[in-house]
């Protein structure tokens, strides 16, 4: 029988193996903020404008920001991202309210470049 720690090692030894496989664990860093700004401007949308994004948009959208990163962020990350795009703006506007010259920005960013994506 194989000990507890000899298998522990194994199952660390294979998940560094695979992190390292994985080509994308350092684009991640470099696309990021890319990422990120383009899902804030989403965020403001939906806070400022009121509005409400349907499954279809949302895949429009996120099509158009992969594009954007070249698709080089991984699913994990992007959650993560979204989750604080969503969370930076909330308090930027709960701050600054929506005439903010940042969330200004961020709404010129949104019809600019991905309102023209959306389905109608």
């Amino acid at each position: 029988m194989i000990k507890a720690h000899r298998l522990a090692f194994i199952a660390l030894a294979l998940t560094g193996a695979c992190w390292l496989a994985n080509s994308g664990h350092a684009d991640d860093a470099t696309m990021a903020p890319i990422w990120k700004q383009y899902w804030m401007a989403v965020a403001a949308v939906g806070q400022c404008e009121d509005r409400k994004f349907t499954g279809p948009e949302y895949d429009a959208m996120t099509h158009v920001i992969n594009k954007k990163v070249n698709y080089e962020i991984g699913a994990g990350a992007r959650t993560h991202l979204i989750d604080d795009a969503k969370d930076a703006v909330w308090d930027r506007v709960f701050k600054y309210g929506c005439k903010d010259p940042q969330i200004v920005d961020l709404l010129a960013l949104y019809h600019t470049q991905l309102e023209p994506a959306l389905p109608y």
